[in-house]
């Protein structure tokens, strides 16, 4: 058995398990069985490196260490009450009804029990058999910043194989399927635009025209039902083999891509179906912001105008026309709050970096010259000011968590000094994590110095730029139903 003995020389780090820092540091190892002597790198940082995957199913992003993103999720709520940040595309509010319909005519069929589970199990096989269709109709060349790409594509492309054999149905399409699936994305969207029954995972009487337009106009094709009974295929119970042929009665797995992918309303012109979908979530909406809004960004994208902040900066100076109070108010809380995020944000950041880079404990004298340097103070006092002074600036408050706290840092960051901006910053987000039930804070106050506790944000090596606040995600789904390019 070989004994391992490691020396390294003053590093509290290592003596809390932290490897990144003992890796900085010179580290000698000796192994006494064989006494090989590993020498000290000099230059660490260029030698030793690490990779991480890149999420291309989605819904991950950086650790959050001020609630900053959950905030900016209830402001972009504020503009567009029935849309969440997943739900990008058109054509998934469709599929995902759809797979619900087959699911209602599979339970009838097969006398299954009509209970939310069944209902799930059956959705997920439609789902399935949706992306090996969508995987076939592209022969497998669904690669990154396809127009096509759905959620679950890593599972997806280790499921499907070129060739004419059957398919397995019974693959993991995603991890986390009830959250990170179509359904978990886009079913609360559902509801509150009326389409699916709430509570529930059946479609509404007003899904209606959605459906019977899934693969193509009513009187468009006489070839529907033979899509459908093909896609009911892929949820059958009563088959001992879970694959699905490549053919159908004459149809092709590929044909059944071609006809459903996300793109497929712009590229077989589907504009009737394309106008039913922005009749429901936008003209008919439920709430008095949502149109008037999405037609700011419709009319910015005409204009080629895609950044969420000079987006909302122009619409309040009247580049697109004159705007009705309560959407300004709303506009006016976005583009103060958006202000504040980054120069919030950054300034933490800028503390975090600043004792990354000391050695992982540095002094609140320099803290506060890295993070809060004049020019830089300045900017966020007029930011934190502005957010203030905005009319709906208190609806924070209203928030089940973190609102009342932020605002109460905002006040704080308004007025303080530099030196005791920073000690209201860690205090915020030592509460943060307090409420998050995550411990204690990432940067630990000892005396005149901070310690960094939590080694592995990396948050703190990009810029901080303006939240999205849904803007990306509703030109998206304008782009999908031919409203804007």
């Amino acid at each position: 058995m070989y004994e391992l003995a490691a020396r390294l020389d003053g590093c509290d780090a290592f003596r809390q398990r932290e490897v990144a820092p003992a890796l900085a540091q010179a580290v000698r190892l000796q192994v006494r069985a064989t006494m090989v002597l590993l020498e000290p790198l000099k230059q660490p940082e260029v030698s030793l490196y690490w990779t991480a995957r890149l999420a291309d199913d989605s819904d991950f992003s950086p650790e959050d260490p001020l609630a900053l993103d959950y905030l900016a999720q209830q402001v972009g709520l504020w503009l567009f009450p029935t849309l969440t940040t997943r739900t990008s595309r058109a054509q998934y509010y469709a599929v995902v009804l759809y797979g619900l319909h087959l699911v209602e005519r599979t339970i009838e069929k097969h006398a299954l029990p009509a209970d939310d589970n069944t209902r799930t199990q059956l959705f997920e096989q439609w789902e399935r058999f949706w992306a090996l269709a969508l995987m076939e109709s592209l022969g497998g060349a669904l690669g990154r910043g396809n127009p096509d790409t759905i959620r679950g594509v890593r599972g997806l492309k280790r499921a499907w194989s070129p060739g004419d054999a059957p398919l397995r149905l019974d693959f993991p399409l995603i991890s986390r399927q009830s959250e990170l699936g179509a359904l978990g994305a886009y079913l609360n969207s559902l509801r509150d635009i009326g389409l699916v029954i709430a509570g529930t995972l059946r479609p509404s009487p007003a899904a209606r025209a959605i459906l019977e337009a899934f693969w193509d106009e009513p009187d468009a094709s006489a070839r529907s039902s033979r899509y459908e009974a093909y896609a009911l295929t892929a949820l059958d119970p009563t088959l001992k083999k879970r694959v699905i042929d490549r053919k159908y009665t004459g149809l092709t797995l590929a044909a059944v891509g071609e006809r459903s992918r996300l793109s497929c309303l712009v590229g077989r012109q589907r504009t009737v179906q394309q106008t039913r979908l922005y009749d429901t979530l936008f003209t008919r909406a439920r709430d008095p912001i949502t149109l008037p809004c999405s037609e700011l960004i419709r009319r910015a994208a005409k204009d080629q105008v895609t950044d969420p902040e000079q987006v909302l900066a122009n619409a309040l100076a009247g580049t697109w026309g004159s705007v009705e109070a309560t959407l300004r108010e709303h506009l006016v809380l976005a583009l103060t709050f958006g202000r504040a995020f980054r120069e919030i944000l950054t300034c933490f950041n800028a503390a975090y970096g600043a004792a990354t880079d000391n050695g992982w404990m540095a002094s609140r004298r320099l803290l506060v010259g890295a993070a809060f340097p004049p020019v830089a103070h300045d900017t966020l006092r007029k930011a934190c000011s502005e957010l203030l002074d905005s009319p709906l600036a208190a609806r924070l408050k209203q928030l089940p968590v973190h609102g009342a706290a932020f605002l109460s840092l905002v006040a704080q960051l308004r007025d303080a000094p530099r030196d005791q901006a920073l000690v209201h910053l860690l205090s915020y987000h030592l509460r943060v994590q307090q409420e998050r039930g995550h411990g204690g804070s990432w940067l630990r106050e000892d005396g005149d110095k901070v310690v960094v506790v939590r080694t592995s944000y990396t948050g703190h090596l990009a810029n901080v730029g303006f939240p999205p606040l849904k803007i990306p995600i509703v030109r998206s789904l304008l782009i999908d139903m031919g409203r804007c390019s």
